[in-house]
């Protein structure tokens, strides 16, 4: 597993200190098992089994509307590839160091600026386009 690095800056961050207790731990979690490039697999069940493994509470309609929340908060871009939901961290460049030269998980589309692209990029226009 690759090393993270959280700056201090993250305690005095406006995006975390607008998120609930859940969904600052969900963000904290998702950083420690993304790939270097910030990507994931975002089904539900994927990401209640290894963010948090050892919590019988947590459910599966509170990963999808904490994954939801942080999509609306710009923190996330949840997008498909192949059928399948897959999720980038925004601005992940900007505070971790890419080692590998490929990502283990498909890039997300590029969003235009009348976002009619495709279906994974129009449900992220509803954040992303005025």
């Amino acid at each position: 597993m690759p090393t993270r690095l959280l700056r201090e800056s993250i305690c005095t961050s406006d995006s975390i200190d607008g998120l609930s207790w859940f969904e600052e731990v969900f963000f904290y979690r998702l950083i420690t098992i993304c790939d270097d490039y910030g990507r994931y697999d975002a089904r539900p069940r994927v990401l209640k089994s290894v963010l948090f493994p050892l919590k019988d509470g947590v459910s599966l309609t509170q990963i999808n509307q904490t994954l939801n929340s942080l999509s609306t908060a710009g923190m996330v871009q949840v997008y498909t590839y192949d059928q399948k939901p897959f999720l980038q961290l925004v601005n992940w460049e900007k505070f971790q160091n890419v080692r590998n030269h490929k990502s283990k998980f498909p890039e997300p589309p590029a969003i235009s600026s009348d976002c009619t692209d495709s279906p994974a990029v129009e449900y992220n226009c509803i954040q992303m386009c005025p």
